[in-house]
């Protein structure tokens, strides 16, 4: 009998002194989480070193500098009517708040019938109205741009210099001036002046839309040229809407590739 109950217990002894031991180790432990990186916001828009071109259309006017004064601004805004303009443009960004650009546009004025030439035509004696005149600019000019942001709204004002070709046409013939006999056309200096907003594309922050109120000053004065008229400075205010695309400009740098091993 004792030696059944010894037989019985010494296994069982053995038993309970491997769970204690078990129940005495250290628990295992569980792996933590790694920390959740969040990405950095995209920052909308050029940022410094972007460029970006872009394009617009809209309606332009001859006649708004008449608020300036009959006398500084004539024949070339006397009855004129808004026609289309066109503008084209290549900018750089500087500074978070700060860019220049390089545009060129085209712009251009009818005439009411009721408006008297200043003039009698040479090539068409027999008129006296303004209603079949053109008078046509084409801006050549470079603006520095002082930018306000505010998340995919860009705000911003700039002017600079620019050289303008200007010429008047009637029956889509240059106009010529009876006492001088000279073509009236010639390129002018001047300046030009935009104020502007630029909403950026939330799935393509490159991209935006922009609307742009900008004004076209060409010192279009030649007395010796068209002593006849259109003999007067030229100011053109535009309206335009349109799109630009920003990209970092310069050479794409070349993939590294790995040479294969000789065998």
């Amino acid at each position: 009998m004792i030696s059944r109950v010894r037989a019985v217990s010494v296994p069982l002894f053995a038993a309970l002194t491997i769970a204690s031991v078990c129940l005495a180790a250290d628990p295992v432990a569980t792996p933590v989480d790694k920390p959740v990186v969040t990405p950095a916001p995209v920052a909308i828009g050029p940022q410094p070193g972007k460029g970006g071109i872009g394009g617009q259309i809209g309606l332009s006017s001859f006649r708004l500098d008449r608020t300036f004064g009959a006398a500084w601004f004539d024949d070339y805004s006397d009855a004129a009517r808004a026609r289309l303009v066109f503008n084209a443009h290549w900018r750089y960004q500087l500074k978070p708040w700060l860019r220049w650009q390089i545009g060129v546009g085209f712009a251009w004025a009818g005439y009411t019938e009721h408006a008297i030439a200043p003039f009698t035509d040479p090539n068409v004696p027999t008129e006296t109205s303004k209603g079949d005149y053109l008078t046509l600019m084409l801006p050549v000019t470079a603006e520095l741009h002082y930018m306000y942001r505010n998340g995919p709204w860009h705000y911003y004002g700039g002017l600079g210099p620019g050289v303008y070709r200007v010429w008047v046409e009637n029956h889509r013939k240059v106009l010529k001036d009876p006492v001088s006999l000279k073509l009236h056309r010639g390129i002018y200096p001047g300046g030009s002046a935009e104020l502007g907003v630029e909403r950026f594309m939330k799935d393509s922050p490159n991209i935006s839309l922009e609307a742009t109120l900008a004004g076209h000053l060409a010192l279009a004065q030649r007395p010796d040229q068209f002593p006849s008229g259109f003999n007067s400075n030229c100011m053109a205010t535009e309206f335009r809407v349109g799109a630009n695309y920003y990209f970092t400009p310069g050479p794409r740098k070349a993939t590294a590739t790995t040479a294969p091993k000789s065998p």
